[in-house]
């Protein structure tokens, strides 16, 4: 019994290793790049809990975690209990880490291990909300270009393979472990086909995965779907399209739920607006000195950015989140903001760099956000699509941290066409689900999607939220 996958020798063939009491694991050796398998091969860590009805030609599903930067790993150890019940005992249940994820290769740190000079990075570069002063689109911008050239400089001294992390080489992974897995059963690895549950970035791993071997799809679930052109482009456009729509059902909701169970109840859901308007405004003008905290020896400040990131935090995830929210913001109509101190500071996009790493080497050739126009551009649009969410969305997503990466990856690495230009039908029919109001991953995504693969059908769930959640 194992539990961790450092004392587990990675391997070519599929080998499982009892770990972490009700799970096995294993570490399956893939090539670095499959067009030139010479160049060496990197370690996938993948999990397995078997189905108690299953047996070795059961289909294994492959739970892809969102992201990117996502571990499976801890999906699988974390939900395990969950998913079993939901996909039922006939079937293992499998997830994995995507290369450059905690314990999968090839990894990066962009900052190779200086931590003061990722916090002064973080200090030039995270400063609010994007348009919160007269210049601070400006110093977002070309602050940016500090942190490709440091994770370009970590790959030329440190990390040679650092970029080979892209979505279409995971996309080849997972068909390698497969192939792998039918092997093992005694079947023709060559009509192996995926069964697999992508959730987030996880579809558009999926997507990629259809476009590039629909014969080899066998049976897909693609939910909370994000627009992989848009992905493979840095675009992320559709992302805001419903986070007003959320933020409006915060109002109606916590009018429908009453004082009792509502905190920020008003009589009616233009009063809760209303009010919850008012903080907004009085944050923006006027940011609040707090000092004398439990555990905190230094005097801060709330600020608007504070508050937006609370709004961002809680779309997510609105049934369990609204109700801290009111309580929030109650306590914030009463004078007492104690609540939102470190929310903005707590997004933390640039903590780590697995995600980041991914989506720059993903999008480097179609990058459409390079420019100091293209970003007012993208921020001007944020901000007309949502006015809760717009002006914190950009340094959330940190999508313009890519405009100054140069990876040099071969065209193996790289997604070939796009997805829409593709229709390819795949082997077994793509599910893509949403629900009617996701503010990170709309419906309209899921639409898109797939409207690029010939047979395929989205579902609707009548619900607020990301639909994994």
């Amino acid at each position: 019994m194992v539990y961790g996958f450092d004392s587990i020798e990675p391997s070519e063939n599929l080998t499982w290793t009892p770990c972490f009491e009700n799970f096995t694991c294993s570490r399956l050796e893939v090539p670095l790049d499959y067009s030139n398998k010479g160049l060496g091969t990197t370690p996938i860590p993948f999990i397995k809990l078997a189905g108690k009805n299953a047996t070795i030609e059961s289909p294994s599903i492959v739970v892809i975690p969102g992201g990117p930067g996502g571990s499976g790993v801890e999906i699988l150890l974390e939900s395990g209990a969950i998913a079993a019940q939901i996909f039922g005992g006939q079937y293992n249940l499998v997830s994995f880490d995507p290369r450059g994820v905690n314990g999968s290769g090839p990894s990066l740190n962009c900052f190779s291990g200086n931590t003061d000079a990722r916090s002064a990075f973080i200090q030039k570069h995270s400063t609010g909300v994007t348009n919160i002063s007269s210049s601070s689109l400006e110093e977002q911008f070309y602050s940016s270009s500090i942190y490709g050239e440091w994770c370009d400089d970590a790959v030329k001294n440190e990390s040679p393979y650092g970029y080979y992390v892209t979505t279409p080489a995971v996309a080849h992974d997972l068909l390698t472990f497969v192939e792998a897995e039918a092997e093992v059963a005694g079947q023709s690895p060559s009509d192996a086909k995926l069964w697999c549950y992508g959730i987030s970035y996880g579809t558009v791993i999926g997507s990629t995965f259809a476009s590039m071997f629909p014969d080899r799809v066998g049976r897909m679930v693609l939910d909370g779907v994000i627009n992989a052109e848009q992905y493979y482009e840095n675009q992320w456009r559709d992302n805001v399209d419903q986070m007003d729509e959320a933020m409006g059902k915060f109002s109606s909701l916590c009018h429908s739920a009453g004082p009792e169970r509502c905190s920020f109840w008003g009589p009616t859901p233009a009063n809760i607006t209303s009010r919850l308007d008012g903080i907004v405004s009085q944050l923006h003008n006027h940011p609040v000195p707090v000092s004398g905290l439990p555990n905190r020896d230094l005097p801060t400040l709330v600020t608007y950015s504070d508050l937006k990131a609370l709004f961002l935090d809680a779309i997510h995830t609105p049934l369990a989140t609204f109700p801290i929210m009111a309580d929030i913001l109650r306590q914030v109509e009463g004078g007492n903001v104690s609540a939102l101190v470190g929310k903005f500071a707590g997004l933390g996009s640039v903590a780590t760099d697995a995600g980041l790493v991914i989506r720059c080497a993903d999008s480097y050739r179609r990058n459409n956000l390079t420019t100091i126009e293209a970003f007012k551009s993208y921020v001007e649009y944020t901000v007309s699509k949502t006015k809760y969410i717009g002006d914190i969305y950009p340094i959330y997503l940190e999508s313009i941290l890519c405009r100054s990466f140069q990876p040099e990856l071969p065209d193996s690495m790289m997604i070939q066409d796009l997805i829409s230009e593709l229709q390819k039908p795949t082997s077994f029919p793509v599910l893509f689900a949403s629900n009617t109001i996701d503010p990170i991953t709309p419906l309209t995504s899921a639409s898109k999607i797939s409207s690029r693969f010939p047979g395929s059908v989205v579902i609707q769930q009548e619900a607020v939220g990301v639909s994994h959640y």
